[in-house]
This record gives C-alpha cells, sequence and structure tokens, in this order.
C-alpha cells in the first residue's frame, strides 16, 4: 500500500510541476509604432508622424514600410494573414474598411454604414465594426457576404479578433461598461478578467484570447486568457500596456509612458517546475526507494 502512495505522490507531484504558468520575454520594437497584428515574421500597424497623420506600417521581421492607401489622409492597417493586410482609412467622407493583397488596395465598406473599420482577417473572414445612426455593430466579411453580429442586448458591439469560428471582441452594456465578449458560432460569451472596470478583447488564436483591461485606478493592463485562467501582462516597469494581435506565442501591442508610445512584442515560453513543484516531485521520489526495501 505504501509503495502504491508513493507512486501516485511521485505522479500527481511531477503533473503538478509540469502545470506552472508560462513564462513571457518582451522585445521592444519601433518607438512611435502602434502595433495590431502578426502573422509569422509580419508585423502591421501604424505610425503618427510630425504632422499629425496617421500612416500603415508593415514590419518583416528586419525592415519597416509604409504602406497608405491611395487618396487617404489617414490609414491603420489592423490586421495580417500572410499576404493579405486590413484595417481601415479615413477620407474627407468618412472612414472605409481596407483590404491589401500585397499588391492592390480595396476599399471594403459594410453596406449601409456611415464609417467601417476593418480589424482582423483568418483566410476569406474579416471582422470589425460600423457605425450608422444607432451607434457600432460587429461586421463579418466572407468573402462574399456581410453580416451584422451584435452582442444581445448592447449599446455598441465591436469584434477584433477571428479564427475559425471563434470571434472576440467586446460590447458596451446599458450602463456604459465595456465587457469581453466570445461568440463561439452559435452563442455569445461574456469574458471579463478579474477586477477589470472595462474590457476590451483583441486577438484570438486557439484557446488562446488577449487584450486588455482597465482596473479601478482608470490605469490599462495586458491580458491573456488561456481557456482556463487569466494573467495580467504588463511590459516590465512600464504603465499602460495594450496587446492586440496573437500568432502561437507570439502577442504584440504597445505601450506609452512619459516620452510616448513604444511597440513591442511579448513572447510566451515553455512552463518552467515552479520550486514547490520541484521539491514535492524529489520527495515523492524519495519515498519509491523506502517503499521497495519493505
Amino acid at each position: 500500500m505504501r509503495s502504491i502512495t508513493a507512486i501516485t505522490l511521485f505522479f500527481l507531484t511531477v503533473l503538478s510541476a509540469t502545470a506552472s504558468h508560462a513564462t513571457y520575454t518582451w522585445t521592444p520594437l519601433e518607438t512611435g509604432n502602434y502595433l495590431y497584428g502578426i502573422d509569422g515574421a509580419n508585423i502591421v500597424g501604424s505610425y503618427t508622424d510630425s504632422s499629425g497623420t496617421s500612416h500603415g506600417t508593415l514590419y518583416d521581421g528586419s525592415t519597416w514600410n509604409t504602406l497608405d492607401h491611395p487618396g487617404a489622409i489617414d490609414t491603420q492597417l489592423r490586421g495580417i494573414d500572410g499576404a493579405n493586410m486590413v484595417g481601415y482609412y479615413w477620407d474627407y467622407s468618412g472612414y472605409h474598411g481596407t483590404l491589401y493583397d500585397g499588391s492592390t488596395w480595396n476599399t471594403l465598406d459594410h453596406p449601409g454604414a456611415t464609417n467601417t473599420y476593418l480589424f482582423t482577417i483568418d483566410g476569406a473572414s474579416i471582422v470589425g465594426s460600423y457605425t450608422d445612426s444607432s451607434g457600432y455593430h460587429g461586421s463579418h466579411y466572407d468573402g462574399s457576404t456581410w453580416n451584422t453580429f451584435d452582442y444581445p442586448g448592447a449599446t455598441n458591439t465591436f469584434l477584433h479578433g477571428i479564427d475559425g469560428a471563434n470571434i472576440v471582441g467586446s460590447y458596451t452594456d446599458s450602463s456604459g461598461t465595456s465587457h469581453g465578449s466570445l461568440y463561439d458560432g452559435s452563442s455569445w460569451h461574456t469574458l471579463d478578467p478579474p477586477g477589470a472596470t472595462n474590457t476590451y478583447l483583441t486577438g484570438i488564436d486557439g484557446p488562446n484570447i488577449i487584450g486588455w483591461y482597465r482596473d479601478s485606478s482608470g490605469t490599462r493592463h495586458g491580458t491573456h486568457y488561456d481557456g482556463t485562467s487569466w494573467t495580467t501582462l504588463d511590459y516590465p516597469n512600464m504603465p499602460y500596456t495594450v496587446l492586440y494581435g496573437i500568432d502561437g506565442a507570439n502577442m504584440v501591442g504597445y505601450y506609452w509612458d512619459s516620452s510616448g508610445i513604444h511597440g513591442f512584442m511579448v513572447t510566451a515560453t515553455s512552463p518552467v517546475p515552479e520550486p514547490a513543484a520541484l521539491l514535492l516531485a524529489l520527495f515523492g521520489l524519495a519515498l519509491l526507494p523506502r517503499s521497495r526495501r519493505r
């Protein structure tokens, strides 16, 4: 019986050790960039020049490139999948969704919209938001058809991230509070990290969801949800962190301090055993020889 107990304890403690939290590596990127989307080595976002004009930007792992919709006054690139990039631009008639396939720019406006904002692309599917006289609505485009996806009872809905049938974003309730939302293809779910007063979910890849939230002091924190637990991800020693794009273990976003906006990438590495779990595992190993001698 003692032998069984020792073996059971050993395996339980090993499982406990391997279930420890992931660690995160932070990589600073170009100062002044808002980074929103990532796919492999490619990252998209925007920057503001000295005149106050916003430009779309693409970083390929070594070089920064400016990409502006033709004729636009301001351009924002928000999502990337392969060669395709989506975002929105502004001209004197309002905001318009844009799709760039690496060679050609296309305007994509939700039918009947006053303004259209495209945030993420996954294959042929694009999500974003549009405005009309009643407020903001979630927008989904499958390459041929536009659909409106609004969180039930919400005053405003924003769709920011898509992976297959799963879409994340946020909605505003009747009190004006923002909540994180997940649409799984048939049902809506509210997802708010502990301590959040307002939540904005912006990216999804498999079970992993990222975004940011405000706490009771108004400070913004990056957040990562793995389907079970929430982790706050703040750029080290800096206030006001926002996460937007995720691809596998890599996430991008930006933080700001007194010197301005700073883009970054953060990478989640494999879980490492915690010291307490390692001690328990060693204790379990120590019991095994004693049990055999009896």
